[in-house]
């Protein structure tokens, strides 16, 4: 497992875009909770701060692809910082307009604008890792190394927003979005590996959408399927820590789950595959499904621990199977596009899974959101199976 780490990090600039692009993203993982408060104590509405935070997941799912569009087009630079820097405004204004105590719409549309201009750092990360590494082995594992990334972000975002809130409040909570989205976002830029010319430019670029590829288009229902099924764990868990008399443990359980999505990774990367990428995306689609069921039974705080655990496990091996097979299928020169819609299927369904799951608890009890889960997680699985024909028919060993 060393060895192939080393692999990726034995690319000069490699250590420090990742690292780098971590920090630029923290905020995605404390603006949810950052916002939600805020929001709460200006209206002392929890269905505005709901709201509010719905708002920015949607909001951040409709405008990935067209920030992506907009890199392949322009260059990295020439998007990323200038989107980074109105965020950062966007979130002063949304500050000082709740402290200002301004009606709920106005907060809600700050917050929706702010989700839209989410810096595309993950879709050029993932652009470059594609372009960095021909060989296949090495790519899969910084796929891998991505999608732990991404896990780490929604461990200390909220860890972070929860501090900053308990030792100031959230209005500082949320202008400290801008700063630290804006700091780390110009570190992310200053790495020489940006400076790379994107491969699509030794030959002819496509100026068209990267929706004119129909494997991407076959991609994404079962990557919006699994973000619906994400977004009724995040749900479910925190609603089966009240339901058993322990708010406190709701944080914990979800670190949990986290940290299984991040061992899953650190696994899934160690491993040699002697499968096709296209079997390998259906059978850790299916193992998703089938270690997320055990939740259905979690009828005490120490059976979810473990329950959110296991259900963790495949996700991170999930999403780098899926970011290697986008960077197969793409076309050429919108590959910053694909990448965006990628994440945009992915938080759409988390946002529509979110929903959905609140509603289902009274109707169907604190395991409904489970219930929910777990059927999502079954059609994204269905859906990868009846197609994984069509990905990577070739044996990529990782």
């Amino acid at each position: 497992m060393a060895s192939q780490y080393k692999a990726v990090l034995a690319r000069p600039g490699a250590l420090r875009l990742l690292g780098t692009a971590l920090v630029g993203r923290m905020p995605q993982g404390m603006s949810s909770l950052a916002v939600l408060l805020l929001v709460r104590q200006a209206t002392h509405s929890y269905a505005a701060a709901g709201a509010a935070v719905g708002a920015s997941a949607l909001a951040a799912a409709g405008g990935g692809p067209a920030l992506g569009r907009l890199i392949d087009r322009l260059g990295r630079r020439l998007v990323v910082g200038p989107v980074s820097v109105i965020q950062a405004g966007v979130y002063v204004f949304l500050a000082l307009a709740a402290r200002a105590h301004l009606a709920a719409p106005v907060l809600i549309a700050g917050a929706g604008v702010a989700g839209a201009l989410v810096p595309p750092i993950a879709p050029v990360v993932r652009t470059l890792l594609r372009d960095l590494y021909d060989d296949l082995t090495v790519r899969e594992t910084a796929y891998s190394m991505e999608a732990i990334a991404q896990e780490t972000i929604w461990i200390v975002g909220p860890m972070l927003a929860t501090l900053v809130i308990t030792l100031a409040s959230p209005t500082i909570a949320v202008a400290m979005l801008g700063l630290i989205g804006v700091s780390g976002t110009l570190l992310f830029l200053r790495s020489p590996l940006l400076s790379r010319a994107p491969a699509h430019e030794q030959g002819h670029a496509h100026r068209g959408s990267a929706l004119a590829s129909i494997d991407l288009r076959w991609l994404l229902p079962p990557v919006a399927l699994m973000g619906f099924a994400l977004g009724a764990v995040e749900v479910g868990i925190p609603s089966l820590a009240l339901h058993d008399g322990s708010r406190a443990a709701s944080g914990p359980l979800l670190a949990l789950w986290s940290l299984g999505s991040m061992a899953g990774g650190i696994r899934y990367s160690s491993t040699r595959w002697n499968l096709a990428l296209g079997s390998r995306y259906a059978l850790l689609m299916l193992l998703n499904c089938a270690l997320t069921a055990p939740l259905l039974v979690a009828g005490s705080i120490g059976l979810a621990g473990f329950f959110s655990f296991v259900a963790g496990l495949a996700v991170a091996p999930a999403f780098s199977c899926v970011y290697s097979l986008v960077g197969r299928v793409v076309i050429p020169g919108t590959e910053h596009e694909a990448f965006g819609w990628t994440l945009s299927g992915l938080l759409a369904g988390v946002a529509g899974g979110s929903a959905l799951s609140g509603a289902v608890i009274g109707p169907l009890g604190v395991h409904g959101p489970f219930l929910l889960a777990v059927f999502a997680a079954a059609l994204a699985a269905a859906g990868a199976v009846r197609f994984r024909g069509r990905f990577g028919l070739e044996v990529a060993v990782a």
